[in-house]
């Protein structure tokens, strides 16, 4: 039902590495469930089985591969009931997040949260694709992650940095077309406006909204992605 999908850190052991596995990944190369073998990995790229293994002990903590006992590697995937529980969970958690950002968010605040609305707007066709995504997934996480730091609840942010599968908005990124980048932006622009007003109950509102219109979005893709 779709693969998994990453962010981009510095390569590990032989430079490089983690990139190259991840965009792999990213691309299709290996698809879901599909095992990946140190030996074969460390063939193909030119390297040896210690950088390919610190590797993908990187990419089982960014939750893109499993080590499954008598396995090895195996990279993850999606069930829709699994983007279901993620968004559902995404949802109630951030839009208790944005209903206490709104009673407690400064003018200092603000500017910041108008700062990366401005900046995810401006992101642009750069001719790298991937890159496009990395700053884009980069840009909404600090969006949504400002929110939650300024509600204060250390707790919630715990739970919501378990709750969001970075590998998963990559790929919503990945497919978003210019209509739905245009509508994610809107749905920022009319938070910051519910945070400004410091009305609580409307920044839960269009937090859950969009949210689940991101969920929505994803369902149909991975139906499509997977033929049905």
């Amino acid at each position: 039902m779709g693969g998994r999908f990453g962010a981009g850190v510095r390569g590990v052991g032989s430079p490089g590495v983690l990139e190259r596995l991840r965009r792999m990944i990213l691309l299709g190369e290996y698809g879901p469930e599909e095992r990946l073998v140190e030996e074969g990995l460390a063939e193909r790229l030119g390297v040896s089985r210690t950088p390919v293994r610190q590797a993908l002990a990187m990419l089982e903590a960014e939750g893109l591969v499993e080590i499954v006992p008598n396995r090895g590697a195996v990279v993850c995937s999606f069930g829709l009931e699994d983007v279901y529980d993620i968004y559902d969970l995404r949802a109630e958690l951030e839009g208790y997040g944005a209903r206490r950002a709104a009673g407690r968010i400064t003018e200092k605040g603000l500017a910041a949260l108008g700062g990366l609305v401005a900046e995810q707007e401006a992101i642009g066709d750069e001719g790298d694709r991937e890159e496009e995504v990395r700053r884009l997934v980069a840009v909404n996480q600090r969006f949504h992650g400002e929110i939650v730091a300024i509600g204060g609840n250390r707790r919630l942010e715990r739970l919501i940095r378990r709750t969001v599968q970075v590998p998963l908005m990559f790929k919503a990124f990945y497919w978003y077309g210019e209509k739905e980048r245009s509508i994610s932006n809107h749905y920022h622009e009319q938070i910051l406006n519910a945070l400004g007003q410091r009305d609580g109950l409307r920044a839960e509102i269009v937090m859950r909204e969009h949210i689940y219109e991101g969920r929505d979005f994803v369902i149909e893709a991975l139906r499509e992605d997977a033929g049905g």
